[in-house]
């Protein structure tokens, strides 16, 4: 569970705090008013420093539905922002001082809007029937 975060956008390193959760969803670091508050640096931080959680973003007006533990879809009028730490490489989070820029080499980033979904098992995005119905109509 993340609290006294910045809410800005800048990746400077101590920008979270980190503390042991709900347990709700087992592997996720969850963030909340995500969107308007400015907070993708902090949930950055977080996953880098925890690479094998996924990061989810809840924008305002906007939920994750997760279903069996792993299957989620995105529901309502924002986003999600799902970020995975998984194959970051190179990273100065381990030595750089509080309040300097990070670096972060291949951190993934997903946006999610109604009807998509993520495969938190897969670490892999899922597009909307809707989506994939358009798609079809352009080929």
């Amino acid at each position: 569970m993340m609290f006294e975060g910045e809410n800005n956008e800048a990746l400077l390193k101590g920008g979270v705090k980190i503390s042991s959760g709900l347990g709700f969803v087992d592997g996720c670091l969850i963030d909340t008013h995500f969107v308007k508050r400015g907070r993708f640096g902090r949930l950055a931080e977080a996953v880098v420093m925890n690479p094998t959680c996924i990061g989810i973003g809840l924008g305002e007006d906007t939920a994750l539905l997760i279903k069996k533990g792993k299957d989620a879809r995105c529901l309502g009028s924002g986003m999600v922002i799902i970020i995975d730490g998984n194959d970051v490489g190179h990273t100065n989070i381990a030595y750089a001082p509080v309040d300097s820029p990070l670096c972060i080499e291949n951190l993934r980033v997903h946006v999610l809007c109604k009807g998509s979904g993520y495969n938190l098992e897969k670490r892999k995005f899922v597009p909307s029937i809707e989506d994939l119905k358009e798609e079809k109509k352009l080929i």
